[in-house]
């Protein structure tokens, strides 16, 4: 921030200040009051220049921050010119623009200036462009002030400290709050009013909600950035691995700049591959791999650099090394690009020898970085629109805006989130304690956290060193054809022995005392929990069988079918699914209100908790209402509730607005039905009968059902989060929002065809073969729900994300149904005839296929 803060205030008193002003922020965000004056600080003046390295230029001032709109004026682009603009920052799709009020020039041969002073509230001048890169001068730069000291007075030879200009939000805020005597105060450069009364602005109507989903839209556009990313941080955004070796050949080696580690694959002959995510408008100068000598037929061969995505890429170079005759330890892929490329994959195709797996030992990149404009206000506006309609009814400098002052307030949170969590080792050694606490006052704050930088990073080591791998896999007999069996009729086994549900949870059990239960906190290397012995099934589970036992467990407790009887008693469906009314919600289920198993409730969390920490999904199809309270969100009986019962909300609260006669004849007695049906007695006459509902007390009645309805399932939710808090720490469940704990546990509920492009590769086969073409064919004519079961039929999964492989066909006969091995997530692609031949053999085998032999269909 250079001389836009204080140097006098002390790191610490900067911390306060920043938590105070967090405080404030928070109490703003509560109430839904404007945010505090410094948070939405802009400068009335800056200062700009041209810069010492250009050429002569001339500045261009245009009428509209539009480079297609009427120049103003031209004016000579010189060192002995100042710009005075205004602090208020705005960026297009075009690029990033000053508003221009004068223009001061200084003469070359006389102390006198001429000042130009731009019509109205100033012109526009593009600083620079979008297309631009960071090694581009811009059109003009900040003056810098060239002396701290002053002349004293009374004493001109006697020097004094000049109060530094304060001339950013963050200094501001540290003005304001930091606890720092008078004298230390720096000089705070006026504001402009009118500009931070449009930052703090709240437009009518805008709420909470409109938040959220602003924060959603954004979230869903912001780079994830991965950790361990090493010298790459500053030009990658995220990488991603084929496959890594447990121990030694961990991802993270590969940029830690020691020579001495490697990444290892644990994969197909092939099939490894680097994936790296570009930070916008990069582009890449060099880019090699480290190797070394020693590792002999881990050594890559066949090397081939891709840009672009899976329907969408291009090959960028081919490199092959003959071993023989080659003794250089870097492998140098690209070099000196003119183009800024967003994904760059490495394949490695083959290795020395004929070699399975491959090492690499570090990754060299050298980018010119673009410049990072961030959201700039045409971003807010169309097609990006869509999937918020909340937004839709505001401008987009009025989104724009509000775009700005959130992405202020989680730059103060992400500057002290550690400093939030009190002795935040101790949070990680408690971390299942029911007194320990990972954030204060964040509980209405959850839907605005996922612009957090930090946030994910804090999460990832509370799970890191609290996890607890087993020391052996449990192995369990499954019949499934005895649970295929009683969900066709429940009433075969009463007790639900016959379930996937109850196997597992019967042979998951400690088989003596001496034997430890499992605690489900494993990590992500340990990807399969256990082991299944399918009874009358031919299979040696590698993986595949383990993920069909949770996709059957999911199945039975939440039928993705809706004519499907229920297995298990659980969960109910809502009554929502009953209604006919086109809600949104109308798939899903909650905790049924009248089972008292909560030891298996306890269960469900637990497995909803290690899903959470490792790579599987468990498809329970649970109410939003039902994820909000699992996360410990705040929630409402208009806002929420209606996921579960949308009808019984709506009548309820038009009750209070229901005139006399309306009220009469709809006969209303003091009585209600839960989620399952149960009826519910609120006031009832002596013979034990629901008392009529009169009139004057409807509000009365309608705050009871209120009550009632909200902890209808209030046991059964305490003893799923009492398993889920069992297995992931509640302080990494507080940063969470319920739509982040859900997609993490259960997935991506879309599968696109575009998704599932993006996670398929190719083995033995190449991607413009005509069966690959037929496959993408058919698939696209899939529903979401064939998608669904396509995935489960290759994977054992029914949601993304898992990587997909395809191979050349097994069967020779005309026109065979497909096969796959779940074990390796593998699709073996027979020849076709045409593409409707394809489409039907393919439709039949994910419909028809659940059994399996020899894991393979």
């Amino acid at each position: 921030m250079g001389e836009s803060i204080n140097p006098n205030i002390p790191a610490a008193r900067r911390r306060i200040a920043r938590i105070r002003c967090l405080q404030d922020c928070i109490a703003s965000l509560q109430t839904r009051k404007p945010f505090p004056d410094c948070l939405c600080y802009v400068p009335s003046q800056l200062e700009y220049t041209a810069p010492s390295s250009s050429k002569t230029t001339v500045w261009k001032f245009l009428e509209e921050p539009s480079k297609g709109s009427k120049v103003v004026r031209e004016v000579p682009a010189s060192s002995a010119s100042v710009l005075l603009v205004s602090g208020e920052d705005l960026s297009t799709n075009e690029g990033k623009w000053l508003r221009v009020f004068k223009v001061c020039s200084t003469s070359s041969t006389a102390d006198t200036t001429e000042d130009q002073t731009l019509p109205g509230d100033g012109a526009w001048l593009l600083l620079f462009s979008s297309r631009s890169s960071s090694e581009e001068t811009p059109a003009a730069v900040p003056i810098q002030s060239n002396s701290d000291m002053e002349l004293d007075g009374k004493a001109s030879r006697n020097l004094k400290k000049k109060a530094p200009k304060i001339k950013s939000w963050e200094g501001v805020v540290e003005e304001q709050y930091a606890p720092v005597m008078k004298k230390h105060r720096g000089d705070v450069v006026a504001p402009d009013e009118k500009a931070v009364s449009k930052l703090k602005s709240l437009e009518r109507g805008w709420t909470m909600e409109h938040d959220a989903a602003l924060v959603q839209l954004m979230s869903q556009n912001l780079p994830q950035e991965t950790e361990n990313l090493g010298s790459l941080r500053g030009f990658v955004d995220s990488i991603g691995f084929s496959s890594f070796s447990t121990g030694d050949g961990e991802t993270a080696n590969l940029t830690d700049g020691d020579p001495d580690t490697y990444w290892e694959t644990d994969g197909s002959q092939g099939l490894h591959w680097i994936r790296l995510n570009m930070r916008k408008g990069t582009i890449i100068k060099s880019l090699s791999l480290t190797v070394s000598m020693a590792d002999d037929n881990y050594l890559p061969e066949t090397i081939v650099v891709m840009a672009g995505e899976m329907d969408d890429s291009v090959v960028l170079n081919s490199v092959n090394i003959d071993w023989s005759t080659c003794s250089s330890t870097e492998i140098k892929l690209l070099s000196n690009l003119t183009e800024h490329y967003s994904v760059i994959t490495i394949r490695i195709k083959s290795c020395k020898c004929n070699g399975i797996d491959t090492r690499i030992r570090g990754i060299n990149l050298n980018c010119v970085e673009g410049r990072g404009l961030g959201f700039d206000q045409d971003f807010f506006s169309g097609d990006n629109l869509v999937r918020f309609p909340l937004l839709q009814s505001f401008s987009p400098e009025t989104i724009y805006r509000r775009s700005v002052v959130l992405q202020r307030f989680i730059w103060l949170l992400d500057s002290v989130i550690h400093y939030l969590i009190p002795a935040w080792q101790l949070a990680i050694e408690n971390s299942y304690s029911s007194e320990s606490s990972a954030l204060i006052n964040m509980q209405n704050l959850r839907q605005i956290l996922p612009l957090s930088r930090k946030r994910l990073s804090l999460i990832d080591t509370l799970l890191r060193v609290s996890a607890s791998d087993p020391q052996d896999r449990k192995i369990v007999y499954l019949n499934r054809h005895a649970a295929l069996a009683h969900r066709a009729d429940p009433s075969s086994s009463p007790d639900y022995s016959s379930t996937v549900f109850m196997q597992l949870y019967e042979g998951l059990k400690p088989r003596n005392r001496s034997s430890s239960p499992l605690t489900y906190r494993w990590s992500t290397a340990y990807d399969q929990w256990w082991e299944c012995k399918f009874i009358s099934e031919g299979i040696v589970d590698q993986g595949g069988g383990f993920r069909d036992s949770l996709s059957d467990l999911a199945e039975e407790l939440c039928p993705s079918d809706p004519e499907a009887g229920m297995a298990l008693p659980f969960f109910v469906r809502t009554p929502n699914q009953g209604n006919d009314d086109g809600n949104v919600n109308r798939d899903c289920y909650v905790p049924n209100p009248s089972c008292t198993d909560y030891d298996k409730y306890e269960w469900i969390g637990q497995l909803l908790g290690a899903c959470f920490r490792g790579r599987e999904i468990l498809i329970l199809s649970l109410a939003p209402y039902i994820w909000k309270r699992l996360v410990g969100e705040s929630y409402s009986w208009v806002q929420d509730f209606p996921t579960v019962d949308a009808a019984e909300v709506g009548l309820i609260e038009s009750l209070s607005n229901m005139d006399p006669e309306t009220f009469s004849l709809s006969g209303r007695m003091w009585s209600m039905l839960l989620s399952d049906g149960s009826p519910v007695t609120l006031k009832c006459d002596d013979d034990g009968n629901p008392c009529p509902l009169k009139y004057e007390d409807r509000e009365d009645y309608a705050q009871q059902v209120r009550d009632v309805r909200l902890a209808e399932c209030e046991k059964q939710l305490k003893a799923l989060r009492a398993g889920l808090l069992k297995v992931v720490p509640e302080a990494a469940l507080e940063m969470l929002t319920w739509q982040e704990l859900e997609t993490r546990v259960c997935g991506e509920p879309e599968i696109t065809v575009e998704a599932l492009i993006k996670n398929t590769y190719y083995h033995h086969i190449e991607e413009y073969d005509q069966r690959v073409k037929f496959f993408w064919s058919a698939v696209k004519n899939f529903t979401n729900e064939e998608r669904s079961r396509l995935l489960r039929f290759i994977t054992g999964r029914r949601r993304l994300p898992v990587s997909i492989f395809i191979s050349s066909g097994k069967n020779d006969s005309p026109d065979p149904l497909p096969e796959s091995s779940t074990c390796c997530n593998t699709l073996h692609l027979p020849k076709y005839s045409d593409e409707k031949t394809a489409e039907d053999r393919l439709r039949y085998a994910v419909y028809n296929c659940v059994s399996i032999d020899t894991d393979e269909y």
